[in-house]
């Protein structure tokens, strides 16, 4: 029994296989890319089927291959190698990740982000979804096997009939294998592996964005807790000021109003003070939302950043762009997506083939001797659909339009966020030598005005404008340091690197 089964369903899938392994794209493989993994480091992981070039895939149209009896593989193995290499991309959930409690480094951060962050979650649940879809499309190609068993008993008595008492029992197996319209089945697999590089890509761009998130946020607080140390040593500086010049006036060397100034400014910088506290508070909580995590503790960061210098041209860094960035090659697969769905509608002017077999075996008291066998084959020639083949092609053609304006308006923000990004790097690369001549010079005429003062030549308003002048050249440079981490990070994530 089995082996006609299997006979019958082998007879249909090799009749079929080497047409729908002709069709079919063959799975993808790319050079290994450096990318930054959840865990942090960098890694050699395979990249988005995005670098694949989108001619290699021909939408909708009928390749001539010869194709090897050794290549073929069956149907399904194939389907479920593709979706658990999709699947295996995914980060290992169960690695350890830092802990809030402990130090953190800017890769520390980036990797509680990607585990923890809902976007990416979802876009990782994405991803297993378009590969369990992909599975599905595929498995329309497997036959179908179904057993099934039943028992009954009857007892009744209908006047003037004797009482009746009997039982009875059924017991089938049934195969079946149905193909219709193999060239939409073929489109719609194609589709489906494309809906899969376009999860793919879109989770590293999720990934890709966080990432520049998490170290904007990263660099922000950083920046809040440095200007929490520079204001409280301007504000002891104005609590020195304020004790000298109150030691001056109870000698009679100074006047009370200098005394009211040193106080009026003391109490103006412990504002300032209070200000920058608050910011560490706002800004630790811009960071753990980042991160997808819930803190009221202060995080302890690790605040040795070295300035990473940045040798590309623009031309250099745009080009980089076109090239990395998964949004720009998720377009490109949206265009041939559109294609094969316009390809699809004009498909529908033509005959629908069909292929089946069955085969049944079935009988009672658990001796199965009726069997069934069914090989059958059909054509559909459509004649009049009432416009809708019509209508559904030309909705088609528009799709495909506003994808091609879509991926050129792609083109253009892509130039602009890497132009903007570049202007941003060079302005903070160009502001840190001269923010940091200023706090030389600010601090020297801080000295020079502290000794006049001290010494009784110089008033109190000369000095306190030179300890602002001083804070602000501090604070200027912090603001340029850390604009310049932000603006190399913005410009990595414009390129679609890492």
């Amino acid at each position: 029994m089995m082996k006609k089964i299997l006979f019958i369903l082998s007879a249909v899938l090799l009749g079929t296989a080497p047409y729908v392994w002709a069709q079919m794209p063959q799975p993808v493989t790319s050079e290994p890319a450096q990318v930054t993994s959840s865990s942090g480091n960098t890694a050699d992981t395979a990249a988005p089927a995005a670098t694949e070039p989108i001619s290699s895939v021909v939408a909708g149209q009928t390749e001539n291959a010869s194709v090897q009896e050794d290549e073929l593989s069956p149907l399904a193995a194939q389907a479920q190698a593709e979706a658990a290499a999709a699947l295996n991309q995914l980060p290992d959930p169960n690695e350890p990740l830092p802990s809030l409690d402990e130090k953190l480094t800017i890769d520390d951060c980036v990797r509680i982000a990607l585990a923890n962050s809902p976007t990416v979650v979802s876009a990782r649940l994405a991803v297993e979804s378009a590969a369990v879809s992909l599975s599905n499309a595929k498995n329309v190609f497997l036959p179908t096997v179904s057993v099934s068993a039943q028992q009954e008993y009857t007892n009744s008595k209908i006047p003037p009939a004797p009482r009746a008492d009997h039982g009875t029992d059924a017991q089938s197996i049934d195969a079946d294998l149905s193909i219709s319209g193999i060239t939409d089945l073929i489109r719609d697999i194609k589709t489906q592996r494309l809906e899969l590089q376009r999860a793919q890509m879109s989770l590293c761009d999720v990934e890709n964005t966080v990432i520049a998130d998490v170290k904007s946020a990263y660099y922000a607080l950083l920046s809040a807790q440095r200007a929490v140390a520079i204001r409280t040593q301007s504000r002891d500086l104005y609590q020195e000021q304020y004790d000298r010049t109150k030691a001056f006036f109870d000698e009679g060397l100074r006047p009370k109003v200098d005394v009211t100034t040193a106080e009026v400014n003391l109490n103006n910088e412990i504002l300032s003070l209070i200000r920058a506290k608050n910011l560490v508070k706002t800004q630790t909580s811009n960071l753990a939302n980042v991160m997808g995590v819930t803190r009221e503790k202060p995080l302890i960061l690790d605040d040795t950043i070295e300035a990473e210098p940045f040798t590309l041209t623009f031309d250099e860094a745009l080009t980089q762009a076109y090239a990395n960035r998964p949004d720009v090659h998720s377009s490109k697969v949206a265009l041939e997506i559109s294609e094969i769905r316009l390809n699809q509608a004009k498909a529908a002017y033509w005959p629908t083939f069909t292929l089946g077999a069955s085969f049944s075996k079935s009988g009672d008291e658990f001796r199965l001797d009726n069997d069934q066998t069914r090989l059958y084959a059909g054509v559909e020639i459509p004649i009049f659909s009432a416009f809708k083949v019509y209508n559904g092609v030309k909705q088609a053609r528009i799709d495909l339009s506003s994808a091609q304006n879509s991926d050129r308006s792609l083109s253009n923000n892509v130039f602009k966020e890497v132009q903007n990004a570049f202007i941003s790097l060079n302005e903070a690369a160009e502001s840190i030598p001269v923010a940091a001549s200023t706090v030389e010079k600010a601090k020297e005429n801080l000295d020079l005005a502290r000794g006049r003062y001290n010494e009784g030549i110089g008033d109190i308003i000369a000095l306190k404008d030179a300890e602002v002048a001083y804070t602000d050249a501090e604070l200027s440079l912090l603001t340029a340091r850390y604009d310049y981490a932000v603006a190399l990070a913005e410009l990595k994530k414009a390129m679609g690197t890492r």
